[in-house]
């Protein structure tokens, strides 16, 4: 199989479920950032001479970009084996979540903070972009979400999909923060 397709030749992508989106779909913008977040964590793992806890954040953000690329799309008929991956998706973020938040509060207990200025070194530069770039895909989660409300394509409660990866990506970007200052 080549890698090279030339269906994006135009302009055009595929979700998930092989209906073709244009490239500035708002979901293919924030599995861009999702996947540039995951290059950012490569570094991370590479500067720090440390697997974890970068590998997991990477295998976590591959959850999130499937998720995003199966929402909105054309197939509206979900059948019961699409559902229970999505059920098992959202747990694992949900796990995830709780562990990120364990962390926080560990790190955070009755301590007072201030803007930091990045750069002790090259690691802690690492982290800060990637703590950074959390931030630019949890906007741009905010603006996909708007988009889709607005089209009428998806309509949210608070155990949708789409609200979970907002809730692990806000946490990430605190978590990432936390790793700075361990």
């Amino acid at each position: 199989m080549s890698i090279t397709t030339k269906g994006g030749d135009k302009g055009m992508t595929s979700l998930y479920d092989g209906t073709r989106v244009s490239k500035d779909d708002a979901r293919i913008e924030l599995n861009g950032e999702l996947d540039e977040l995951s290059a950012y964590l490569g570094l991370c793992k590479a500067t720090t001479h440390q697997s974890e806890p970068y590998s997991s954040i990477q295998r976590e953000l591959m959850i999130v970009m499937a998720m995003v690329a199966g929402k909105g799309s054309s197939t509206r008929i979900v059948s019961e084996k699409i559902q229970e991956q999505e059920h098992q998706q959202v747990a694992s973020l949900d796990a995830a979540i709780v562990k990120m938040e364990t962390f926080i509060h560990e790190q955070t207990d009755g301590k007072r903070f201030d803007f930091v200025l990045p750069g002790r070194d090259i690691a802690d530069a690492s982290l800060h972009i990637a703590r950074t770039k959390a931030r630019t895909a949890e906007r741009l989660w905010v603006a996909m979400n708007k988009e889709m409300s607005q089209q009428n394509e998806v309509e949210f409660d608070d155990n949708d999909s789409l609200v979970i990866i907002g809730r692990y990506l806000n946490r990430l970007s605190d978590y990432l923060w936390c790793l700075t200052i361990v």
